[in-house]
């Protein structure tokens, strides 16, 4: 009996201590100078007022079924820049050390640069881990944030294999490129980061994708690609314009037919670089394309 009761004690310490994001339901909190943030969400989170335990009182024991629920009230649960409820008052919660501060502000515009780029979870979290490392190193304006995590979308799509065109990127930050080349100068000096040169056949899926393109058309595109960078198409180029125009060429040749516009605008570049380029690979490799 006495084992027993020292177990559910321990079992109920960890329960104290564990902490779920009521929005997303991760355990992915961390503490930020005095404020938990939910990693995965950017939800920000205050401990002390926060008890997802069962109620204690029990007067039978079939109380014990019925009168388990979550407790956290008052409300101080918020997303970044969101109005919340405490009690009978409006108010915001505001986390102290602008450190803080500027992490939740930059995974509330990572959040929806995500949404928008369709980034896969694994370029998020790069962006994360090197905006705390970089804050960690020096001090960020805060004006300055939605550049950095522009210019870390970009580092980060890069270095996970899925790259995002820079022009792409400035256009749903709504960030000017001068910024966002400025910050990843900044960056990727500060923090010593070799980045590969992306390669035009990962653009080529992500896009074709996007275009609603067969896999068929896709692999054709990263056949015309591939023999094109035999050719040397590819030295000093724009990968994203190499892919647009390896895409469009194969919508031609297959029949599913996009224009140049359409490609142009996923790509993240304009139509005279897919015109310039589409010239190009079909003068080099010889193709008969039809009217």
């Amino acid at each position: 009996m006495i084992g027993d009761e020292f177990n559910d004690n321990e079992e109920e310490k960890k329960q104290d201590h564990e902490l779920v994001c009521p929005y997303c339901g991760s355990t992915e909190i961390e503490l930020i100078g005095d404020t938990y943030v939910c990693m995965r969400c950017g939800s920000v989170i205050k401990e002390e007022v926060l008890d997802f335990r069962p109620e204690r009182r029990e007067f039978k024991p079939e109380d014990s079924l019925q009168r388990r629920y979550i407790a956290a009230s008052p409300v101080t649960i918020v997303k970044p820049i969101e109005t919340y409820i405490s009690g009978e008052r409006q108010g915001r919660l505001v986390p102290k050390d602008a450190k803080t501060r500027n992490t939740v502000l930059a995974m509330s515009i990572l959040n929806e640069l995500a949404s928008r780029l369709h980034l896969p979870r694994n370029t998020r979290d790069t962006v994360l881990e090197y905006f705390r490392r970089l804050s960690s190193r020096r001090a960020i304006r805060r004006e300055r944030v939605a550049a950095i995590v522009a210019a870390l979308v970009y580092l980060a799509s890069r270095l996970t294999g899925i790259p995002r065109p820079l022009d792409k990127v400035a256009k749903v930050s709504g960030v000017k490129k001068k910024e966002i080349s400025k910050a990843y100068r900044m960056v990727r000096d500060e923090l010593k980061i070799a980045v590969p040169v992306p390669d035009p056949e990962k653009f080529v899926i992500s896009f074709g994708r996007e275009l609603g393109l067969s896999g068929e058309t896709i692999s054709r595109a990263i056949d015309i690609i591939r023999r094109a960078k035999q050719k040397g198409v590819s030295v000093g180029r724009d990968p994203a314009g190499i892919a647009a125009a390896a895409l469009y060429i194969a919508t031609r040749l297959s029949g599913e037919k996009r224009t140049q516009k359409a490609v142009a605008n996923i790509a993240g570049v304009t139509e005279v670089t897919v015109r310039n380029r589409y010239r190009e690979i079909i003068k080099l490799l010889e193709l008969k394309m039809g009217g």
